[in-house]
């Protein structure tokens, strides 16, 4: 999870920075501008929209310029996409 280091950005008190942090990339528009974040990470509004509701879409590369513009490690931003995937068991083989 993300921490919320954008709480530091909105003037949040000591005791609403006790969140939990950021733990999907639809939480993380909760806090950041899309129009914004698209700009200051140079993909396309309507590509970075797709890629935030379809995290399997986003690429390594991608995930590193969003952690440069997010100030948090890319390991942090591959882990918001992949709580964000929609998981299906394997099925057994017979």
């Amino acid at each position: 999870m993300i921490k919320k280091g954008l709480g530091e950005l909105s003037g949040e008190s000591e005791a609403e920075s006790r969140d939990t942090g950021i733990r999907n990339f639809e939480e993380l528009l909760d806090y950041a501008n899309l129009t914004e974040l698209s700009e200051d990470a140079g993909f396309n509004k309507s590509t970075l929209h797709k890629k935030l509701f379809s995290p399997d879409k986003m690429k390594i590369e991608e995930c590193v310029q969003l952690a440069a513009i997010l100030n948090v490690t890319p390991q942090q931003v591959m882990s918001l996409a992949l709580n964000g995937m929609k998981w299906k068991p394997a099925k057994k083989s017979v």
